[in-house]
């Protein structure tokens, strides 16, 4: 285990840039599943439909009688025994101190169980604002909580509030293509991998000469895109939703969710895929401009035009040790809206944005030094790593970073994991670890067999991708990852 560093930093305003807050705490996204509030089946049975679990059947009213909108619809006035955890207003989460010291409140069934018990989901609130955010809900950093996996949506009563929808057991959407398949021409001087969540795996080339990016479907078709000119390519990220496993909300009086999983602002675009182009200042560089982001147009004259341009930046103390593995922008991610971020396109520790449906671009804020790796985290959060090894969360919507860890190594790759939260890092000195981004936990997973990146898929592996171009070679490999908690 590695020391902790610095906890979040609170503020209190509440606003969003992308979310609306109520007035109880929550803070809804447009597009995403409605909130309730008490299970409205008013039978005290434990059915699904209580408040944190998922595939309700309840009616919302509260009567218990299962039909839609007949009932008053206050939360709390089903028939439930006390403390069962129902939604009739006596489960454990809106005062988790009511359970005996050698318990815990379990914020998806709303009962006390042991800590080790299957299917658990608990912990200590965070404070926000007038609102303390529990289990599966942090803080917006304006006042309001928000979700985060493995929970779906937010659920307050009073000033507590906790995680709501949630899951325990991973989904398994669908499989990629095979290892051997993935090992095959499409791994070809990788140096970069990702997968989107239909399971479709991305890559992007480092090498002497024109780069490519390649697609392999899970039927193990193969698709290749020329880069431009010579310009070395670096990092390849798609769109993804952040929380892809949650079913659709039930029926809550007469508002209906949308159907299917919920979708990222800009959801339509899902499978949006974007790359880097690189170049090392000392390595020369043909075209202008030389480096920046491209997004992939499939079908286009030109396919992976600059949507972001950039200039020419030099990592001294990257994590690659490599001129060309260290130059140029770095920390490519999406954000929750449909807006890309990636450092050092203008001069090394830069932060920028494009916003791709209003064709601009932005500066966000200078770091003290060069990004080299970034990850989504939640609809105003990202996870963004220095070649000094300092890690930090960035909230889009106020532009303030807050400290989360120290590594005394750099950080080539940071790879989100929708089911669990945590974020895999791989570091210069081979070692992966797992990263709690909000409370700083840092747990040992596993060596590299040579230096490269990592990258979580669909079916719950993380693969290592080696840095060919530095280490030669090198097979494509897997690790599994945790099924259920």
């Amino acid at each position: 285990m590695r020391p902790a560093a610095l906890t979040l930093t609170v503020l209190t305003s509440c606003s969003l840039l992308l979310l609306a807050c109520s007035d109880d705490g929550v803070a809804d996204a447009t597009s995403g599943p409605a909130e309730t509030a008490g299970d409205g089946d008013g039978d005290g049975d434990g059915d699904p439909s209580e408040s944190g679990e998922t595939n309700s059947t309840g009616d919302g009213d509260g009567d218990g009688d299962g039909d839609p909108g007949d009932g008053d619809g206050d939360p709390g006035d089903g028939d439930g025994d006390p403390g069962d955890g129902d939604g009739d207003g006596d489960g454990c989460q809106p005062n988790p101190e009511v359970c005996e010291p050698d318990l815990v409140c379990d914020v998806i069934s709303g009962e006390c169980v042991d800590p080790d018990a299957p299917c658990t989901l608990a912990g200590d609130a965070t404070a926000c604002g007038n609102f303390n955010c529990g289990p599966g809900s942090v803080c917006d950093d304006q006042g309001a909580c928000i979700p985060i996996a493995p929970c779906n949506s937010v659920a307050c009563e009073g000033d507590q509030c906790w995680g709501d929808s949630c899951v325990c057991d991973r989904p398994i959407p669908c499989n990629p293509a095979s290892e051997a398949d993935l090992n095959g021409p499409f791994a070809t001087d990788i140096f970069d991998l990702e997968f989107a969540d239909d399971c479709t795996a991305w890559m992007v080339t480092l090498r002497s000469g024109t780069d490519y990016v390649r697609r392999m479907t899970v039927d193990a078709t193969l698709t290749q895109w020329d880069g431009v000119a010579n310009l070395n390519m670096g990092e390849v990220k798609v769109l993804k939703a952040l929380n892809p496993q949650y079913p659709a909300a039930p029926l809550v009086g007469d508002i209906q969710s949308p159907a299917g999983p919920p979708m990222t602002d800009g959801g339509d675009m899902l499978g949006e895929v974007a790359i880097t182009y690189t170049c090392c200042p000392t390595c020369g560089c043909f075209v202008d401009p030389p480096q920046g982001v491209a997004r992939l147009i499939e079908g286009a004259m030109v396919p992976l035009p600059i949507v972001l341009p950039g200039t020419p930046t030099q990592g001294a103390n990257g994590p690659f040790g490599s001129n060309a593995g260290d130059a140029g922008p770095m920390g490519l991610t999406w954000g929750d809206d449909l807006r890309l971020y990636v450092g050092n396109s203008e001069a090394n520790g830069n932060l920028d944005t494009a916003d791709l449906d209003q064709q601009t671009q932005q500066f966000l804020t200078m770091f003290e030094s060069r990004v080299t790796a970034a990850a989504p985290l939640t609809s105003v959060h990202l996870l963004i790593a220095l070649d000094t090894g300092e890690l930090l969360r960035f909230n889009t919507a106020l532009n303030e970073a807050t400290p989360v860890m120290d590594f005394d190594a750099g950080i080539t790759t940071l790879s989100h994991d929708s089911f669990s939260g945590l974020v895999y890092a791989s570091l210069s000195d081979l070692s992966i670890v797992a990263v709690d981004p909000f409370s700083a936990e840092v747990t040992d997973f596993g060596v590299m067999p040579a230096l490269g990146r990592v990258t979580v898929s669909p079916d719950g592996k993380l693969w290592w991708v080696p840095a060919k171009y530095l280490v030669g070679n090198m097979p494509l490999s897997t690790w599994d990852l945790p099924t259920s908690f």
